[in-house]
């Protein structure tokens, strides 16, 4: 059996959260909910419960006692029981980024089980979605009373592996939560990276979220004040955890706080844990034998009294774990106790219905142009009313304008917008609530064109997405970069490129002559050419109120002379710098000559 030493550099950072304020009317709400019903279910007894709301941060409330005299406090640890199992699904997914196995690999790549009602061929993923049919023994006898008369006894997985009796059902037929599952699972890391799971959680996970109040049982010694386990009413605090904790190994191992787990949900959940497709992958739920419950990879997606969400629990000698996840609002709640068996669920369910019947709602999807322009204004974006919400708090990306307390907001795309994400959060009394968010497009804004006139041909400076016009608008098809003119009129230009048009070019008035300078060579003489101070314009016909039209290298007309009359006509330069310059002969409104022009200094 091959095995891998393996080095794990996974690329993710948790930076310390930025300091926020839990509303405090939901905080005192939220308080009050956990007094009340643990006061009146009296199989509890102490609970610790936080609740983490994007934009508050986390709440955390006790209630009751570790034992007589000691209160619960929020820092004490509880065993978070099969809540570890989604810890299990996590590192086995980036174990499989990292290439170090597939989850369809069969589990006798990697281990070799000799109990024969162990099928070989089970794949990792069967393992972690229940669908391998390897039963559980930690439930029944003998088993579970071997593990409680030997509290100290070390057992072996391969010990425990041998207890193991007839499959429920032939792998991948059927569904049934087992906690065998999740110890064949550790073996499995172990042997294909040659690292233990706990050092993997360890190194990949806790550390790296900074989670220093967590830790593996039986495999890490305990890193703070442990909450009395009660078992029924006797005080299990004293007996020792190994023989439990070996055996039971990475199906409900692992020990924390209600406030550390709510914020290992966010993490994990907001995409700072796994890559985008190990995600879908550990969400990828099946059905089970119960229609309202599917299980992805360690993680459950359930209903209670009509409200659905994601989570887990948690059943151990001594203690009770519930984990709930709103993957709309992504809200988690968790709920602890230090008593089994405890009616904790339902008050943890009450936890997320404060929440759930209070903060704003979920926004539906934000309906708005997803590709919009530099310099494009008053775009319009919405979403449908959001429950409970009662003011909007609208987000914009860099360079783009616009403020809204209300569902639809008016957004002005400057000249520097950048492509980035609007998002609407609601917000009411009891803080901010649900949010969704649309990325923007945001495309640059072409730069205006430069156009120059040589004869009757234009000339734009850019090179592409030209479109021409004149005092009637657009020109049809007269989309090239140049443009010869069929009749004298004002022109300009705009350039439009991946939909996004820029400002007009410069305009210029172009006279149409009809001929080239060479046709009127014979009618119409320039003398000096180049000249200085006057030029003398002599033609072939008599000249009867005609104009003079002077325009520079730009097309721009600087000088016209109306009602010249005979053969000649004298050109003074006064106000006119050096340069190339055009003249026009027009007579009755048609061009009858031209010719270029140099003024020197």
């Amino acid at each position: 059996m091959k095995k891998i030493i393996l080095i794990l550099t996974f690329a993710f950072f948790i930076p310390h959260a930025k300091a926020q304020t839990f509303n405090p009317l939901l905080a005192a709400m939220l308080q009050d909910t956990l007094n009340t019903y643990v006061s009146q279910i009296s199989n509890i007894k102490g609970m610790s419960a936080s609740v983490f709301i994007p934009g508050q941060g986390v709440w955390t409330g006790v209630v009751g006692n570790s034992y007589t005299g000691k209160p619960i406090t929020k820092d004490m640890r509880f065993g978070i029981a099969s809540n570890t199992k989604l810890f299990v699904g996590v590192m086995m997914l980036k174990l499989a980024e990292s290439k170090v196995f597939s989850l369809d690999d069969s589990i006798k790549k990697w281990v070799t089980i000799s109990n024969p009602n162990i099928n070989p061929a089970i794949t990792i993923r069967q393992l972690l979605n229940h669908t391998s049919g390897v039963s559980d023994p930690f439930s029944v006898s003998p088993w579970f009373d071997t593990i409680k008369l030997n509290p100290t006894r070390v057992f072996t997985p391969n010990e425990v592996l041998g207890w193991i009796g007839t499959p429920y059902f032939p792998v991948g037929t059927s569904w049934q939560y087992s906690n065998t599952n999740y110890l064949i699972a550790g073996m499995v890391a172990q042997s294909a990276s040659g690292v233990s799971l706990a050092k993997l959680i360890r190194d990949s996970i806790l550390n790296p979220l900074n989670m220093d109040s967590t830790f593996i049982d039986f495999e890490e010694p305990a890193n703070g004040t442990l909450a009395h386990r009660w078992w029924n009413t006797i005080d299990y605090h004293d007996t020792s955890r190994v023989s439990l904790n070996s055996s039971l190994g990475y199906a409900g191992n692992i020990f924390s706080t209600s406030s550390e787990m709510v914020q290992w949900y966010d993490a994990l959940f907001s995409g700072k844990v796994l890559s985008k497709k190990s995600m879908e992958e550990l969400t990828n739920f099946v059905y089970t034998v119960n229609p309202i419950l599917s299980y992805g990879l360690g993680l459950s997606r359930d209903v209670t009294q009509g409200l659905p969400y994601w989570g887990h629990g948690g059943s151990t000698w001594g203690y009770k774990s519930k984990m709930m996840y709103d993957s709309c609002l992504k809200v988690a709640v968790g709920g602890f106790a230090n008593s089994f068996p405890a009616g904790m669920d339902g008050v943890t369910f009450l936890l997320y219905r404060v929440v759930k019947n209070h903060i704003p709602g979920c926004s539906g999807e934000i309906v708005g142009s997803t590709s919009v322009c530099q310099g494009t204004d008053a775009v319009s974006y919405s979403v449908p009313p959001i429950p409970n919400a009662s003011s909007y708090v609208w987000s914009l990306p860099a360079g783009v304008g616009g403020t809204s307390s209300t569902n639809t907001i008016s957004a002005n795309f400057g000249g520097m917008a950048s492509s980035g994400l609007i998002k609407v959060t609601g917000v009411n009394n009891y803080g901010l609530g649900g949010s969704t968010s649309l990325y923007i497009t945001v495309k640059p804004k072409p730069i205006a064109p430069i156009i120059t006139q040589n004869g009757n041909t234009l000339n734009s400076n850019a090179s592409a997405g030209n479109q021409w016009y004149n005092s009637g608008g657009k020109i049809v098809g007269a989309t090239n970069a140049t443009y010869t003119i069929t009749s004298s009129d004002s022109f300009y230009c705009l350039v439009t490129l991946d939909a996004c048009s820029s400002d007009t070019s410069n305009t210029i008035y172009a006279m149409f002559s009809g001929m080239n300078e060479g046709d009127f060579h014979h009618e119409l003489q320039v003398y000096p050419n180049p000249f200085s101070a006057q030029t003398t314009l002599e033609t072939s016909i008599e000249m009867k109120d005609a104009r003079v039209m002077l325009s520079n290298c730009y097309g721009q007309v600087v000088r016209e002379i109306n009602r010249i009359n005979g053969h000649t006509f004298v050109f003074d330069r006064s106000g006119l710098s050096s340069g190339l310059y055009f003249i026009q002969l027009v007579q009755s409104e048609k061009v009858i000559a031209t010719k270029k022009l140099l003024l020197l200094d």
